[in-house]
């Protein structure tokens, strides 16, 4: 049943992983979300890696103020092309292009029957190479993920540049500037 703490306690602003690791480029998603949650943000945003557990993400996308999906999408464009796609964009294609497109429409549209749909969803999603089964990114998709979680940071209006932090954090900047990271999730 419903808690309505659990709506007071809820961040609103909400990053969703979505994808299979074990399919090689259709894993960008929860890759996405591994890097986000290793990022420090304000506790207005919560990072959910929801991999290929989509059944349980309505419950996470209820009363959201925005919520930024990463996904990968199949739309025969160059691999590793970034979209910003609205769900209703979706929706409007006879055939699927998202990879999770059913899953995640699916979803939405539970939150909206139960009244609970978030006020502002965006799709970010990436052009696939290869799903076939491995556990690593192809070259361009994996080139593209951190340009897709910069469109991310940017919906999720963070004052943060991904590309700088992820550099010092790897040691590849100014070490001496006495900054701290923290996990929130």
């Amino acid at each position: 049943m419903w808690d309505s703490a659990m709506a007071e306690e809820r961040a609103p602003k909400l990053f969703v992983g979505i994808g299979n690791v074990l399919r090689g480029d259709d894993g960008v998603g929860v890759r996405g979300a591994e890097i986000m949650e290793g990022l420090p943000l304000p506790p207005e945003v919560e990072v959910y890696e929801a991999g290929t557990a989509l059944p349980s993400l309505a419950r996470m996308l209820e009363d959201r103020e925005l919520v930024v999906v990463l996904d990968a999408i199949d739309a025969r464009a160059e691999p590793g092309t970034v979209f910003c796609i609205k769900p209703e964009q979706l929706e409007r294609h006879m055939e699927p292009i998202s990879l999770h497109e059913l899953d995640l429409s699916h979803a939405l549209d539970e939150a909206r029957l139960l009244g609970r749909a978030p006020r502002k969803v965006m799709i970010v999603a990436v052009q696939v190479a290869d799903v076939s089964p491995a556990l690593k990114l192809s070259l361009p998709v994996k080139g593209a993920l951190l340009r897709a979680l910069g469109v991310a940071v940017h919906k999720l209006e963070l004052p943060l540049d991904i590309l700088a932090y992820l550099a010092l954090k790897e040691g590849r900047g100014n070490q001496g500037n006495g900054a701290r990271t923290s996990r929130m999730s």
